[in-house]
């Protein structure tokens, strides 16, 4: 895991990210859904996986898949 501290472009993409996470999901942006949502993203996020389309759009346990391979 990167643990380095997020910049501002990381946190304004994640922001991005989430935001059209929960527009297909359907699911508040400030609800407890979308904080579980967050986590997720910025685990992705450090593993390597920088694609905003990807952290947005992909079910989580296919992104997490994706960065096995």
């Amino acid at each position: 895991m990167n643990d380095r501290a997020l910049s501002n472009e990381d946190v304004l993409l994640l922001k991005r990210a989430l935001y059209g996470r929960c527009s297909h999901l359907g699911i508040s942006p400030e609800g407890s859904a979308a904080q579980f949502e967050a986590v997720q993203l910025i685990e992705l996020f450090r593993s390597g996986i920088r694609d905003e389309q990807i952290l947005a759009m992909r079910p989580i346990h296919m992104a997490a898949e994706q960065r096995k391979h």
